[in-house]
């Protein structure tokens, strides 16, 4: 196959624990990760060298983007001389905390792949991904899973296909090592209620979802940064399930049904322009 078209799909975080420190510098966490409808676009074709193109949005186009790095470390664990051109439709807000880079990055792994008829396991797809980033191999999956370590250990949930979902993302970019540091200097953090969140994904218990809800990044950036606190109080006046997904600084509201997330992103959108707001759904 010389040319294929694949959907990046971005993700959330239903809960996110963050553990202790480790000598090599990471974080454990535990976390649920859903994929979500909203998507960026990538086009992978056989070519002669390593092209980068971004046709919609804005991303690096060229070895600044984790497409360029996970294209080059498929080509050499292939084995392969040729190269790979690549055009990138950007439609997953960034940063947010959604995934949008590993998503992408993950994306191209697949359809590089495909596009040199598999000369790659899965597993060896996913020790590649493992090594461009925590979010990779969780994105080259997909679906939802509860993913431990550093993000690489990968156990499937049941997903709650079609969970209406309203994205706000303030305009604002946080950093994630202060709130890291923040987190690690906090002597009392939210207990984890990873196993009450897998417990609600199965039996479709949307009460137990919202009381499982949890991200510890929330107390870690909070205290920093105001326009996040900002966005957590305009989104609680609507009496829905709300959390911020990763280390921000995006947020996810979970509406009754798509009729009521398309009212709730235009009243967003009405009162702070500048914020970023779309409706999508959980795959």
């Amino acid at each position: 196959m010389s040319s294929i078209t694949v959907a990046a799909h971005a993700k959330i975080n239903l809960t996110l624990y963050v553990g202790n420190k480790r000598s090599d510098g990471y974080h454990d966490i535990d976390s649920i990760m859903h994929q979500i409808v909203l998507s960026d676009e990538i086009t992978v074709s056989a070519d002669d060298s390593l092209r980068l193109t971004v046709a919609e949005g804005t991303a690096p186009a060229g070895e600044d983007n984790l497409m360029w790095t996970a294209a080059r470390r498929f080509l050499d664990a292939a084995s392969l001389t040729k190269g790979l051109s690549m055009i990138l439709k950007k439609r997953i807000p960034s940063p947010a905390g959604m995934g949008g880079g590993s998503a992408d990055a993950a994306a191209v792994l697949l359809a590089a792949n495909e596009v040199y008829d598999h000369p790659l396991s899965q597993d060896e797809l996913l020790s590649l991904a493992a090594g461009l980033g925590a979010d990779v191999p969780f994105c080259l999956a997909g679906g939802c899973a509860r993913c431990q370590g550093i993000g690489e250990k990968m156990t499937p949930v049941t997903p709650w296909h079609g969970l209406p979902l309203v994205i706000v993302r303030p305009d604002i970019s946080v950093s994630t090592g202060a709130a890291y540091a923040q987190i690690d200097a906090s002597s009392h953090k939210r207990p984890d209620t990873t196993e009450q969140m897998v417990q609600a994904l199965e039996e479709k218990n949307i009460s137990l979802l919202s009381a499982s809800l949890m991200n510890h990044f929330e107390e870690g950036l909070f205290p920093q940064e105001d326009e996040l606190a900002r966005t957590s109080e305009a989104l609680s006046r609507f009496g829905r399930p709300f959390q911020m997904t990763g280390s921000g600084s995006a947020f996810f509201l979970i509406a009754d049904d798509l009729k009521e997330a398309r009212h709730i992103a235009e009243t967003i959108s009405r009162e702070h322009s500048a914020w970023y707001t779309a409706v999508t759904e959980t795959l």
